[in-house]
């Protein structure tokens, strides 16, 4: 018997080991999963998905209008296991010597009043060499600003409203650009520049910069609110939100590719995104995601939402980190290991909208050197302050019980081993 057991160990494989051990990325979460049954009829309704029409179908509409008050809080049993472990692996920021800190905000929108002191409250929060933001309004000189006077869901904001953003780079391309048209657009463009901040999205690859090593910030919209419009200028235009096939990201790689050749860094993706109302990305968006960090980007940062989403941390080329539930882990031709990272939703930065999830958004800050070395959070929302509405720190006011009920339920959702 004893003979027998050289010739039984021989017979045993061995273990797999390195990307032998890993699965096909496509057989595993998040392109396998199972969906979400008896779901009411609101919580399936999806603007993005373009495939109904807000003139005619007042069903959708009915429906659309139920979920921006209600939301959708569930996801699938695999999304929600996946990010209860990756929440718990995110690293906090970094505080090395060469590392550049970034300041991100979701989406910038229309106020109603106070419009050049709305942000300043909150403006600590941003402490990073950069800080970026979603404009969710033209800012148009010569047109009405009260949607009353420009259609349901139709943006317009003073330029006064510029005035006291705490930002330095504007994405300019998302749903709302063209809502008073090509010449609207073209107007908050001249105003934007005429303050100096940076800007993306619009006619070109994106903004770059040499602050902080080199940071290239290139930005993509799912589409427009006004489908009847053909504008004259190119809004990177990439339909995320159709879910009956994987969109053409020919476009991205090639911008990523291009920013990379001229030195640059560190590249962010700037994607506005995601479905509306929805607590949690879709296992949809999480494909794209690990697309377009496998094209090359370095940092994913959503908005679109309008509420906050978990984020995680991917690995590229790193054979350890098999692809699955509580993982992200790509691999690519060039072989090259680096950490990157994706923010799905930060939510709103100002807003006008009635709930407090809607109202309270987080401000990200992500370090790199020059891929992404930490992450961190923290809350803001608007609130009625004495001369109109005002976006503040969440941590300072918690004397509201819903406010507060909110920022527990922030700390569950996101996570808190990275919350500043």
């Amino acid at each position: 018997m004893l003979l027998l057991l050289p010739l039984l160990a021989a017979c045993t494989p061995a273990p797999k080991v390195g990307y032998d051990a890993w699965p096909e990325p496509t057989e595993v979460y998040p392109w396998v999963y199972t969906p979400e049954a008896d779901l009411e009829p609101y919580e399936e309704v999806r603007w993005e998905t373009e495939t109904w029409d807000p003139g005619s179908d007042t069903e959708q509409v009915g429906f659309y209008l139920f979920k921006a008050l209600n939301h959708r809080k569930g996801a699938p049993e695999e999304s929600l296991e996946h990010f209860s472990i990756m929440r718990d692996t995110l690293p906090p920021v970094s505080t090395g010597a060469d590392d550049v800190s970034l300041s991100f905000v979701g989406d910038v929108m229309w106020m109603g009043e106070n419009w050049s002191t709305f942000a300043l409250p909150a403006a600590g929060l941003l402490d990073g060499d950069l800080r970026i933001g979603n404009l969710e309004t033209p800012t148009d000189p010569g047109r009405a600003t009260e949607p009353s006077d420009l259609g349901l869901y139709t943006f317009n904001a003073p330029p006064e409203m510029l005035d006291g953003l705490p930002l330095d780079v504007l994405q300019l391309n998302n749903n709302h650009s063209l809502d008073v048209e090509d010449a609207g657009l073209e107007a908050t463009i001249a105003e934007v520049e005429a303050r100096g901040f940076l800007h993306t999205g619009i006619d070109g690859r994106g903004a770059f910069t040499s602050s902080g090593g080199g940071v290239g910030f290139l930005s993509y919209t799912w589409g427009v609110n006004r489908r009847d419009i053909t504008s004259a200028h190119d809004l990177n235009i990439i339909p995320f939100g159709h879910l009956d096939g994987e969109p053409d990201l020919t476009s991205l790689g090639e911008d990523i590719a291009f920013a990379k050749e001229n030195g640059l860094g560190s590249v962010v993706v700037l994607v506005h995104w995601g479905f509306e109302y929805e607590y949690y990305p879709d296992p949809h968006f999480m494909q794209i995601g690990r697309r377009i960090v496998a094209l090359g980007a370095d940092l994913v940062v959503g908005e679109g939402p309008h509420v906050a989403q978990p984020a995680e941390i991917c690995h590229v080329n790193n054979p350890a980190v098999i692809p699955g539930i509580g993982t992200c882990s790509v691999r690519t031709e060039d072989g090259e290991p680096r950490t990157a990272a994706i923010l799905y939703s930060l939510g709103n930065f100002g807003t006008t909208m009635p709930t407090v999830p809607c109202q309270t958004g987080i401000v990200a800050t992500v370090t790199l050197d020059p891929d992404v070395t930490g992450l961190g959070w923290a809350g803001a929302i608007t609130v009625d302050g004495e001369q109109g509405l005002e976006v503040v720190p969440l941590e300072g006011a918690l004397d509201d019980l819903e406010r507060a009920a909110e920022s527990e339920r922030l700390d569950a959702h996101l996570g808190v081993g990275w919350k500043r």
